[in-house]
């Protein structure tokens, strides 16, 4: 069943379309099938009257009328009523979304849609994706290369005691360091349902191959990004590190402690340049390209870009409440043990 499935959808994308030649047909199509998944959302998991009655396979049968034993009724049919419904909506839903990338690729340039048509169709494609399982879903959208550019930034305050209740602060000094690296993320699918009693759910690697081949449509790299994880691998300047979901990280073998960037601000004129912006500011103003990218060019696979950023003191309870805008964001720390900390609820900042 395996092979079968995936010869036929390889023979579609490339020699015999489906019976679908324009926007009304695979509308309808569309639309036939989806009403007979949401009827099955009552059923629960198995359901065998269901599975063997099941129209959604005689809807399949005029959409590839070469292929019918893929969705043949019988004694068993290759798609059974054995295995999860879960899974089988997930592998009807993948043939959807395949279908629709194909025709909405094929259609750049032409005719065959309408501008309006096209955001139909993509709204579509946003329906479709949502039936998913929350694991499929994540495999079919997410960018599996990630740059990380990460700054740790230690700060200390000066300050003058006046009074019981008030300070004023004179001055602070900061200093960072940058650590960049790669991650590439693992390629496997999370199919959301668990071994059963007895077998596994054998759609599993039919999904793997619909997933594979969508995101091939999408132009998300999947083969390249293999041949990038070899060549990283074998880059004796980069360390790789092996995470427990099988992420992979490349980042220099050794941070070089030279770098490390040392200021010093003078407060007694005007305190208000101590506030916890003012301070992001001037840590990241002249922060430009992660280094790992100076060393591994990856424009080719437009990786995602993640900046992060620590600061530390080593007497918050001072440090972070003689900010000139505390008020303004005290709301954002967690209070442990007398210091202030947001290890729970990371801030996002735009310069």
């Amino acid at each position: 069943m395996f092979f079968t499935l995936r010869n036929l959808l390889f023979f579609t994308l490339k020699n015999q379309p489906s019976v679908i030649k324009n926007y009304d047909s695979l509308k309808t199509f569309f639309d036939s099938v989806l009403r007979e998944i949401h009827s099955f959302q009552t059923d629960g998991f198995v359901n065998q009257r269901n599975m063997e009655l099941n129209k959604i396979f005689n809807i399949f049968r005029s959409l590839y009328p070469s292929y019918n034993e893929i969705f043949k009724v019988g004694e068993p049919p290759l798609i059974s009523w054995r295995y999860e419904l879960e899974h089988f909506h997930n592998l009807i839903i993948l043939i959807l979304l395949f279908e629709l990338e194909l025709y909405l690729i094929n259609s750049i340039g032409t005719d065959d849609f309408s501008i309006e048509e096209r955001v139909l169709l993509k709204m579509d494609r946003s329906e479709l994706n949502s039936l998913l399982s929350g694991g499929i879903r994540l495999s079919l959208s997410k960018n599996r290369l990630l740059v990380v550019d990460r700054l740790y930034v230690g700060f200390d305050t000066e300050y003058k005691v006046l009074d019981s209740n008030t300070n004023k602060i004179l001055c602070y000094t900061t200093s960072t360091l940058t650590e960049s690296f790669i991650k590439i993320r693992d390629g496997s699918i999370d199919y959301s349902l668990k071994e059963g009693i007895s077998y596994i759910p054998q759609t599993s690697r039919l999904i793997s191959v619909g997933v594979g081949l969508i995101r091939t449509l999408r132009n998300k790299k999947d083969f390249e990004l293999e041949e990038l994880k070899r060549s990283l691998s074998g880059d004796r300047t980069l360390k790789c590190l092996c995470l427990h979901n099988q992420d992979l990280i490349f980042k220099k073998d050794s941070i070089n402690h030279d770098s490390i960037d040392s200021m010093f601000f003078d407060l007694r004129e005007d305190p208000t340049k101590y506030s916890f912006k003012k301070l992001l500011d001037v840590i990241l103003k002249d922060h430009k390209q992660p280094m790992i990218l100076k060393l591994v060019d990856l424009t080719v696979f437009n990786p995602t870009l993640k900046q992060e950023c620590f600061l530390t003191a080593h007497f918050t309870t001072a440090d972070v409440s003689l900010f000139h805008d505390f008020e303004e964001i005290k709301d954002k720390f967690t209070v442990l043990n007398k210091s202030f900390l947001t290890l729970d609820k990371l801030i996002s900042y735009k310069k």
